[in-house]
C-alpha cells in the first residue's frame, strides 16, 4: 500500500468511528417572543418593570437594549434581528425626529400626564421627566471651584476634565447640547458658548452616557453633563458625586414610550404602554428608582427639589427635532477644531 493510501484509509476509519459515537445535542430553538421592547433605560429598571408585566400577563418579552440613537438607527435602517413593537426610553425630541417610525396611540393613562409631556397626536407619551444637570466630584472639586452654570463649562480650569457623551448616540446628550444653546441665548451667542464648551472637551466625547457618571465618580473627570437621576440610576448614593442645577436654567423634558409603526404585536404593545404609564409603575419609578414620573399625580422623589424650585427654560421640541442634523454637524466641526494636535 502506498503511504498516501494508508493515511487516507486511517482518516476514513476515524471518520466512520466518530460518526458512530454520541452526537452533540442540537441547540434548542429560541422561543418566539410575544412582545419586543427596544429600551435605553437602565437594566435594573427594565428588569423590574418587565418582570412585573410578564407576571401579570404571561407574555414572553424580549428586550433589546442600547442608546436611543443606536436603537432609532436600527429602526430606520430596517436592520433588526428582532422586529420592535415599541420604544421605551429616549428623549422627546429624539422621538419627535423619528415620528415617521411611530404609530400614534393615546393610552387611557395619558389623561394623567400634563399636555406638555406628550405628543398632541399621540406619537409618544412621557414616562419620566429628566432635568439636565452638571455633576461634580466634590472630593476633587470643592463647591467654591465647581461650575454653577452651563456658562462656567468654558472655564480654562476645567479643560480636559469634563465628561460628556456623544450627542449623536445619546438622546440625553443631545438634549444637553440644545439646552446649552438655549441657555446661552440661542443663535450665534449660544453657539459661542458651545464653542467654548468644545474647547473644554478638547475634542473628546464618550461613546455612552452611562460613562459620564462613572468617569466623574472615579475621579477621571472633575465634572460631567448628564440627566438628574444618573446618580440614582447608577445606584451609588455613597459616591463623591454631587448634582448641580445650573443657575442659568435647564431643560426638563420627558423620556418617552412609543409604539413602532407596523409592530408585529400591536395589542401586547398597547398593553405594555398602558402598564408603564400607570400609577403602579409610577410608584416604583419614584420610590425605588428616584425618578420623576411624568404623571401629574405622582410626587417628586425623596431628596430631589420640586421642579417649581428650578429655573426651567422653554425648550422647543419641534425646533430641536427639526434642527437635529444641522446641530450635530456644527458641533462635530467645533469638536474637530478643538481637538488636541
Amino acid at each position: 500500500m502506498r503511504p498516501g493510501s494508508a493515511f487516507a484509509l486511517a482518516a476514513a476509519i476515524a471518520a466512520a468511528l466518530a460518526s458512530c459515537g454520541p452526537r452533540a445535542p442540537e441547540p434548542a430553538p429560541e422561543a418566539p417572543a410575544d412582545l419586543v421592547v427596544y429600551s435605553s433605560h437602565p437594566a435594573e429598571l427594565v428588569r423590574a418593570v418587565v418582570r412585573e408585566f410578564r407576571e401579570r400577563t404571561g407574555l414572553r418579552i424580549r428586550v433589546v437594549s442600547g442608546g436611543t440613537g443606536e436603537l432609532l438607527t436600527r429602526l430606520r435602517s430596517g436592520e433588526q434581528a428582532y422586529k420592535a413593537d415599541l420604544v421605551w426610553g429616549g428623549g422627546a425630541e429624539s422621538m419627535a425626529a423619528a415620528s415617521d417610525l411611530l404609530e400614534p396611540y393615546v393610552s387611557p393613562e395619558a389623561a394623567s400626564i400634563p399636555q406638555e409631556l406628550k405628543d398632541p397626536g399621540g406619537a409618544w407619551t412621557g414616562f419620566t421627566v429628566l432635568p439636565m444637570v452638571i455633576i461634580v466630584n466634590e472630593r476633587l472639586l470643592p463647591a467654591d471651584r465647581a461650575p454653577r452654570s452651563w456658562g462656567d463649562l468654558g472655564s480654562e480650569a476645567l479643560r480636559g476634565s469634563v465628561a460628556y457623551a456623544d450627542p449623536s448616540v445619546s438622546g440625553s446628550a443631545y438634549t444637553i447640547l440644545r439646552t446649552l444653546l438655549l441657555a446661552g441665548g440661542g443663535g450665534e451667542a449660544g453657539w459661542s458658548r458651545i464653542a467654548a464648551f468644545a474647547r473644554t472637551l478638547e475634542g473628546n466625547v464618550l461613546p455612552e452616557s452611562s460613562q459620564v457618571f462613572r468617569g466623574v465618580a472615579s475621579g477621571e473627570y472633575l465634572a460631567g453633563l448628564t440627566f438628574e437621576t444618573a446618580v440614582t440610576d447608577a445606584g451609588r448614593s455613597g459616591s463623591d458625586v454631587r448634582v448641580v442645577y445650573p443657575e442659568d436654567g435647564t431643560s426638563a423634558i420627558p423620556d418617552c414610550v412609543a409604539l413602532v409603526r407596523g409592530a408585529p404585536h400591536p395589542e401586547a404593545a398597547r398593553a405594555f404602554v398602558d402598564f408603564v404609564l400607570g400609577p403602579d409603575v409610577a410608584s416604583v419609578v419614584v420610590g425605588r428608582f428616584g425618578r420623576r414620573s411624568a404623571r401629574g399625580d405622582a410626587p417628586a422623589p425623596e431628596g430631589l427639589p420640586p421642579l417649581s424650585s428650578l429655573r426651567i427654560l422653554p425648550y422647543d421640541l419641534g425646533s430641536s427635532a427639526a434642527e437635529r442634523a444641522a446641530t450635530l454637524a456644527r458641533f462635530r466641526d467645533l469638536l474637530a477644531g478643538a481637538a488636541r494636535p
